[in-house]
């Protein structure tokens, strides 16, 4: 019995290393995105919570080191659903859909208006993009993006 728990530990040990290579490749790829989409003139917001200025950012770095794949964009006021469902739809790399996690990068737009409760001054309004990065090549991810928005530059 106790040859089957060590084999068992080792097993549990093995993957639990694995997800945590998984997750840090993934905060890493969502890291290398957020800093691509602050320099585009289309984003108002990038918001991770590994990035300084990111609601909570003070209070993750005081408990974390690492985040999870997910990174979001407000877009700049002028910039509605329209552009924002354009932009998800030029993606050929991401996926539209809502699994988190996942070893596929996903992208959905979401309009904040219609998401807020009414009477709650001081939250942010507008076309959100939230992307989660799969475990696709980084540089992959950033050539789609960059295609995206030449798209969506183009209209």
């Amino acid at each position: 019995l106790a040859r089957a728990r060590a084999t068992t530990r080792i097993r549990q040990a093995k993957r639990t290393r694995a997800r945590r290579e998984v997750a840090g490749r993934k905060d890493a790829s969502a890291r290398r995105l957020g800093d691509w989409l602050a320099q585009q003139p289309e984003v108002a917001e990038v918001l991770h919570p590994a990035r300084p200025g990111s609601p909570g950012h003070a209070h993750w770095a005081a408990l974390c080191t690492q985040a999870a794949g997910l990174v979001s964009v407000r877009l700049r006021v002028g910039l509605g659903m329209d552009q924002a469902n354009r932009l998800v739809d030029a993606l050929s790399r991401f996926r539209i859909g809502f699994s988190w996690g996942g070893p596929v990068s996903l992208a959905v737009p979401y309009d904040l208006s219609r998401m807020r409760q009414a009477g709650l001054s001081g939250l942010a309004s507008g076309a959100l993009i939230r992307f989660s990065t799969g475990l696709e090549c980084v540089e992959d991810l950033l050539a789609d993006l960059a295609q995206a928005f030449e798209t969506l530059r183009k209209e």
